[in-house]
């Protein structure tokens, strides 16, 4: 067992070294070890995600295809019970990979994210806020820095998950449900087409989103995604519709929350914002000037007085 963790120890390093071969075969030995393996390496399983996640950027083919081949058989060495703990490294190594915007080769491999989905999963899914929080974060990162056609196979099993936790309000911190709606607005914003069958969904997630009383910041996150939603629906007045309703019938903070919704909206949709719905806005700025008119020269009465 001893030689064991000293081999491993070793080829950290090497998965590293200058020279392409050597991280080639750092890589080949790992994945062989947790292939034929059954000792524990759990001590060097946070090593081993940062460097292989890394290595997945790596200029040269063999390099990152052989990483890629590591990371897929050690993420499938692991208990499905432990894979909550790797979410926060996971994450935080992909961000440091890449960047937005740059397409990470390994990434875009066939499947080439697919290693990482069962660690992400189970953070959403099973792990505690903050792994909840940084799995949400770790979706909208691979989605700006992976290939789109390398990405579709993943919109359903990230998608769903995302929602489900979105709409449970009153479960989890305001943390984690502005990481799930900024992942969700990254995706619209770069891979919309594909999340296209999530479209219903998604509105009744925002506009609920835009009314959550316990934090403005989930309040302008959702604002601004239900915006990004709207530049790809052609029926936007029942949302114009319900908005105004909503901003006539809550407090001031909830309903400054859904003006700025329906702003973001309009901005959006253009055109596609019918007569009446946009008379309804209208008339809502009317009534808020005059309601302001009014209680300033109610103001101004008792002050004569």
């Amino acid at each position: 067992m001893y030689w064991w963790s000293t081999l491993i120890l070793i080829r950290i390093p090497r998965a590293k070294h200058d020279s392409p071969k050597r991280r080639v075969s750092a890589c080949e030995f790992f994945a062989s070890f947790c292939e034929e393996s059954e000792l524990d390496s759990s001590l060097y399983r946070v090593d081993w995600i940062r460097q292989l996640v890394s290595a997945l950027d790596d200029s040269h083919v063999p390099v990152h295809t052989a990483a890629w081949h590591a990371l897929d058989k050690f993420v499938k060495s692991i208990p499905k019970d432990e894979l909550e703990a790797l979410v926060v490294p996971l994450r935080r190594t992909i961000e440091g990979t890449g960047s937005p915007g740059h397409y990470v080769p390994g990434f875009s491999l066939p499947k080439g994210i697919s290693p990482t989905v069962p660690i992400i999963i189970a953070g959403l899914t099973t792990g505690s806020n903050e792994q909840r929080e940084q799995a949400a974060y770790a979706i909208g990162d691979l989605v700006e820095r992976t290939e789109e056609t390398a990405m579709k196979p993943f919109v359903v099993p990230f998608t769903g998950p995302l929602i489900r936790v979105a709409t449970q309000a009153t479960t989890y911190p305001p943390a984690v449900k502005t990481a799930i709606l900024s992942a969700l607005m990254s995706m619209l914003e770069r891979i919309p087409t594909f999340v296209k069958p999530f479209f219903p969904q998604l509105q009744r997630t925002f506009i609920k989103s835009a009314s959550d009383p316990a934090s403005l910041v989930v309040r302008t996150k959702a604002a601004q995604a239900l915006g990004v939603l709207m530049q790809n629906q052609p029926r936007v007045d029942p949302v114009v519709t319900e908005l105004i309703v909503g901003s006539r019938n809550n407090d001031d903070a909830i309903a400054g929350s859904l003006l700025l919704a329906l702003a973001n909206v309009v901005r959006s949709a253009g055109q596609n914002v019918g007569e009446k719905a946009r008379e309804a806005c209208v008339q809502l700025v009317l009534d808020a000037f005059k309601e302001d008119y009014d209680g300033e020269r109610l103001l101004d009465s008792e002050q004569v007085h």
